[in-house]
């Protein structure tokens, strides 16, 4: 069995333990914010790993409407451009299956968000618009 140690708080090992590992965190930036950066990049660059159709509403009370969704993938990250039948776009954020967050517009921060996965479908609210994006098309196959 192995020996098991505590470390006491304010003890010389962690005094070194703590800034080293904080450094490692600066150094070595979280994969999945990465992974993000680059389903982004991948997006505006309109490289899509696929295309389809989502029902979508832009304004409050709106019925749900169809709009054209397509999706770029890096790693667990997706970013869905939503475009709705008047041209405006919004790019909706996952990663590991969980919405983040949409992007900024004219319409709003996009930080003001709802969301839930029910029976395949993700139910979206960002701001005032609202949308229903099958899981398969933000996480593929």
């Amino acid at each position: 069995m192995l020996p098991c140690y505590q470390v006491n708080p304010g003890s010389e090992t962690m005094r070194i333990v703590r800034p080293l590992a904080l450094t490692l965190i600066a150094v070595f930036p979280d994969a999945s914010a990465a992974d993000m950066d680059a389903a982004t990049d991948r997006a505006k660059s309109k490289d899509f790993n696929a295309i389809g159709e989502v029902l979508c509403a832009q304004d409050v009370g709106q019925s749900l409407g169809t709009c054209s969704a397509a999706v770029a993938r890096v790693g667990g990250c997706a970013a869905v451009v939503v475009t709705f039948t008047n041209g405006f776009a919004r790019t909706l954020q996952f990663s590991d299956g969980e919405f983040l967050r949409g992007n900024a517009t004219m319409s709003g921060a996009g930080t003001d968000t709802e969301w839930r996965l029910s029976h395949g479908l993700y139910h979206v609210r960002v701001d005032d618009q609202r949308f229903e994006i099958p899981a398969a098309l933000v996480i593929g196959d």
